[in-house]
């Protein structure tokens, strides 16, 4: 008997364009003879599911739909959100009330690796390198001159909670500080400043195979402009090389602590974590528990990579 899968996507961010490009690879993709397939979009102002060109609204009371056929209720969701509230906890929360099964990690996870602070924070303590930083909020008063003094020049800013690097900018002189500070403070309201680390950016991404944290083949990401940012992600700006042209040696370090970070957090499902490499080590930078799947996404090619088909890792997620 096929099961019923809602493709929860759209969200309450910018990313919501994203989730949407991922939703329609997983539609495109997933083993329609396992399983039956209901596209259901999040949004501020509704729930809904795509249902024979109509729009039903989703119950909240159990996450269900009333079609003319009758009740329609879900096995399981396979979480596509990006952002809030399908990356920060909160969906998560929701589906733990009503018994609703799900691809994605728990609540704690979930909202401990969407705050960039206090995840890097966490993870220092079991000795994970991860760049110095400082978060202000929007009612702190700051100094230029002290932030400088303290993470130095060129250095990040970004919002704490966030992804797809919108709103994310490298300052290179402390004219450019103030501006940097305003843009993130627009998609959140706390905002990490990062000291800058130069080196090679990969990305590994993870998933739960036979039981186990399984990390694949990793990803070099060379961007075009200063960094790997929101035209670089999706809009071309950048050559992206899977598998990583680096040792073997090093490229098992990198799997072996994405592999770690997988089962310190308690992850589940599908994540990728992002790392800086230089003469100090892997400097781990970014955890993103719901990843790009686009075709353009990173965790696609690996997957590709690693001999696993795009309908292969749909069903690896679902099971």
């Amino acid at each position: 008997m096929k099961r019923r899968i809602a493709v929860v996507y759209g969200g309450y961010s910018g990313e919501a364009v994203v989730s949407e490009k991922s939703a329609q690879m997983v539609l495109e993709n997933i083993d329609r003879n396992k399983f039956d397939v209901t596209p259901v979009e999040i949004t501020k102002t509704e729930w809904v599911a795509h249902i024979d060109g109509a729009k039903i609204p989703i119950n909240r009371h159990d996450f269900s739909a009333s079609t003319p056929e009758g009740k329609l209720t879900f096995d399981k969701v396979f979480n596509i959100i990006h952002g809030t509230p399908g990356e920060d906890g909160i969906l998560q929360g929701y589906f733990q009330m009503v018994g609703m099964p799900h691809t994605s990690s728990e609540v704690f996870a979930m909202s401990l690796t969407f705050n960039k602070s206090a995840n890097n924070t966490y993870l220092q303590q079991f000795g994970f390198n991860c760049a110095k930083s400082l978060v202000l909020r929007k009612t702190d008063h700051y100094s230029v001159s002290k932030i400088i003094e303290t993470l130095g020049l060129p250095c990040f800013v970004k919002p704490n909670e966030g992804g797809s690097s919108i709103g994310i900018s490298k300052v290179k002189e402390a004219s450019q500080m103030v501006a940097a500070i305003e843009l993130a403070f627009d998609e959140n309201s706390e905002v990490i400043i990062e000291e800058f680390i130069s080196g090679r950016e990969v990305s590994c991404g993870v998933i739960s195979r036979h039981g186990r944290a399984f990390a694949m083949p990793l990803t070099e990401m060379i961007s075009f402009g200063e960094f790997f940012d929101y035209e670089a992600k999706y809009e071309g700006n950048s050559n992206e090389v899977t598998p990583a042209d680096i040792s073997e040696s090093l490229t098992l370090q990198i799997q072996n602590i994405a592999t770690e970070v997988y089962d310190i957090l308690r992850c589940n499902g599908m994540i990728r974590i992002d790392f800086l490499l230089n003469e100090k080590g892997p400097y781990l930078i970014e955890v993103n528990t719901v990843p790009g799947f686009s075709d353009a996404s990173i965790v696609p090619q690996q997957a590709a990579a690693a001999g696993i088909s795009k309908k292969e890792l749909i069903s690896l997620l679902l099971d």
